[in-house]
């Protein structure tokens, strides 16, 4: 069965695949620009109360990854959560028991359904990573916020994944499209997805620079809030 994403901007993704439903790095709040920062450009595409998640996997502890406006939303006691030490620390003050948070650092791994999660290196903070989802025959590895580092390849490549969805945004810690596009080329995926632009208007990206970098036949340009069927052949 093909995966299902649907992208919810930034680097926020409903993931379906293996019987299993994942919510990663959730912004669906204006905190960013509350916070005096960020403007919002793309409007909130959902309640969060409303997201039904298997589990929530939360990648490093920036505002528009683990988000205090979205999770204050959620019934933190009825979901399970997946993060690095830094952001297991972030969630227990917000209200999330023990019971419900699952230690996911690098090199860490569980089952949910009949998916297989992984976390893996991320160049971005102290322990940041990125996650790598494998489940009916398909192998998706979405690099949260990274720098490009030859060990982002490294890390990923004994996955083989089929799937790559790398930040293009080119400032404040992440690759830019050029060196996502040597990333995916290096792993040889068969499909290509840029994310973490369109959010804010002080750090975006023409998904476009990425799409020429890779070849238009090896990339897909997600729909904020569509759904999308990832097929890729084998």
């Amino acid at each position: 069965m093909a995966m299902e994403l649907v992208w919810l901007g930034q680097g926020g993704f409903l993931i379906r695949c293996g019987g299993a439903s994942i919510c990663l790095d959730p912004y669906l709040s204006d905190s960013c620009e509350r916070s005096g920062g960020h403007t919002r450009i793309a409007p909130a595409p959902l309640d969060p109360a409303s997201i039904d998640a298997d589990v929530f996997v939360i990648t490093h502890d920036h505002m528009d990854h683990l988000d205090e406006g979205t999770l204050r939303k959620i019934d933190l006691t009825a979901h399970l959560f997946a993060a690095p030490a830094s952001c297991r620390k972030h969630l227990r003050a917000l209200g999330v028991p023990e019971d419900r948070l699952l230690s996911f650092d690098r090199g860490e791994e569980f089952g949910i359904g009949d998916a297989e999660l992984h976390a893996v290196f991320a160049d971005h903070t102290e322990d940041s990573i990125g996650l790598v989802v494998r489940a009916g025959g398909q192998t998706a590895y979405f690099t949260a916020d990274t720098l490009y580092n030859p060990r982002l390849q490294e890390e990923a490549a004994p996955f083989a994944p089929d799937i790559l969805v790398p930040c293009i945004n080119g400032r404040w810690g992440n690759m830019g499209a050029q060196e996502a596009a040597r990333l995916a080329k290096g792993l040889n995926v068969k499909l290509a997805i840029p994310t973490h632009y369109g959010m804010f208007a002080e750090n975006t990206a023409d998904p476009m620079d990425f799409v020429r970098e890779m070849g238009a036949e090896r990339c897909r340009v997600l729909t904020m809030y569509e759904p999308a069927l990832l097929e890729t052949e084998g």
